[in-house]
């Protein structure tokens, strides 16, 4: 109870408060009335905590406002009832978005970390395969110099060393490749591999043409070893339709996370669906039972 007297209006103000109420006819356009029905609503999206929450989760409480007074310009609710009908609405809209956008979210997310740990496993087991690489390409640039001078001990050494890293019938023909491109009648330690292979049989050295067409040949079977090696380890994948198989694998894997989303967002989908309905099944009612008013008092 006030302690303060409340202030009494004398009969000539309260005459003119209401001839003044009686001229005014309230707002008569969808936009002021609009602007009217978002005045009076009281549905907390507006308060100061429900936009620093909306601005945490990354979304723009403007962007709802604009959505909401959108829905009220439409739908021209005329009571408290509608009004809260429509803000239902505008929040299962923006629920269901903001499911739909998380679904997407999680498969990038899902995805990203995928691959991040496949290229932590393809290193590891590329790393074998690069000192395959390394001393593949030790061997070739040792070759590459029997263009212009004939294969000396040190190129057979560093075939030793990566022997094993070729296929047995491809070593031994490379190793006969090598024997050709030395310097005719060249002696010395050329290794346990080329001295075995010489007590089988004397191998001449090659020389003029033959020597470039033995040149040719030991580069091309070094190239066949080399070449898918690079392309492996660089990670080119000419294959598209493997990669698009394996990006679908890893998406399948969050498929239980994004089936939720999915419930989230038809949920919502749903409860817009009933709100709407309900909406226009009261607004229905509301017009139905004024022309029934109207029609039973013509002075109304």
């Amino acid at each position: 109870m006030s302690l303060t007297p409340k202030r009494r209006l004398s009969e000539r103000k309260l005459a003119a408060n209401r001839r003044n109420a009686a001229r005014s006819c309230g707002p008569i356009t969808p936009e002021g009335r609009a602007r009217s029905a978002a005045a009076k609503l009281r549905h907390g999206f507006y308060s100061k905590s429900q936009e620093v929450a909306l601005t945490a989760l990354g979304e723009d409480p403007r962007e709802f406002k604009r959505r909401l007074e959108s829905l009220l310009t439409s739908y021209q609710p005329a009571d408290a009832l509608e009004w809260g009908l429509v803000v239902q609405m505008a929040r299962a809209q923006w629920r269901m978005e903001r499911f739909h956008r998380m679904a997407e979210s999680l498969m990038v997310e899902h995805l990203e970390k995928t691959r991040k740990h496949k290229q932590i496993g393809e290193a590891i087991l590329l790393a074998p395969l690069f000192e395959k690489y390394e001393r593949l390409n030790e061997l070739g640039g040792a070759v590459c110099m029997t263009w212009k001078t004939p294969l000396g001990p040190e190129a057979l050494q560093v075939f030793e060393k990566c022997r094993g890293d070729l296929p047995a019938e491809k070593a031994m023909q490379v190793l006969q490749l090598m024997l050709r491109l030395r310097k005719p009648g060249a002696q010395g330690d050329f290794g346990p591999s080329a001295k075995m292979l010489e007590e089988r049989g004397k191998i001449p050295a090659a020389e003029g043409e033959e020597r470039k067409a033995a040149s040719r040949d030991l580069m091309a079977l070094l190239a066949e070893e080399i070449e898918p090696l690079e392309k492996r380890i660089r990670g080119e994948d000419p294959d598209q339709a493997r990669a698009q198989i394996e990006r679908d694998q890893m998406l399948a894997e969050a498929q239980p996370k994004v089936a939720l989303m999915s419930r989230g967002e038809e949920s919502n989908l749903r409860q817009l669906w009933r709100t709407t309905h309900l909406l226009l099944k009261v607004q229905k009612e509301a017009k139905t039972q004024k022309d029934v008013k109207m029609k039973d008092d013509p002075n109304e």
